[in-house]
């Protein structure tokens, strides 16, 4: 049984289910105020969150990000930029859901980063 504080690989699974999509360095992944239809899981490299164009988290292979306004249906509140080149495993709901269902312990994983992030976002303020 896997607890909160057990960190899970979901690279894999991700690239098995999503889209896999490669950005080179200072490619545009999203800005903010875009629409909201996809999550992003980091397969290899490293992107960079920034607000107003100010740094706000760089974010590593295995993180997922974009998923609080794919969740909420908000427009993006940041904006995301490939800190060097990576490839990301692009999710949508119907993949989302997929993965939900078929690895229940990705919802610890969704939790996990969905808490960093807000500790991270409390930090900023």
């Amino acid at each position: 049984m896997m607890s909160a504080d057990t960190k899970i690989d979901f690279r894999d699974f991700a690239r098995s289910v999503g889209t896999v999509v490669r950005y080179a360095v200072g490619d545009t992944i999203f800005r903010e105020g875009d629409a909201a239809g996809l999550m992003y899981v980091i397969l290899r490299g490293s992107v960079e969150l920034t607000k107003q164009r100010r740094l706000i988290e760089t974010m590593q292979a295995g993180d997922a990000f974009g998923f609080v306004s794919f969740l909420d249906g908000e427009p993006r509140g940041v904006a995301a930029h490939a800190a060097d080149d990576c490839d990301l495993a692009l999710i949508d709901r119907k993949k989302f859901r997929y993965m939900m269902e078929e690895m229940p312990n990705f919802v610890w994983y969704v939790m996990d980063q969905m808490a960093r992030h807000l500790r991270i976002a409390s930090a900023a303020l």
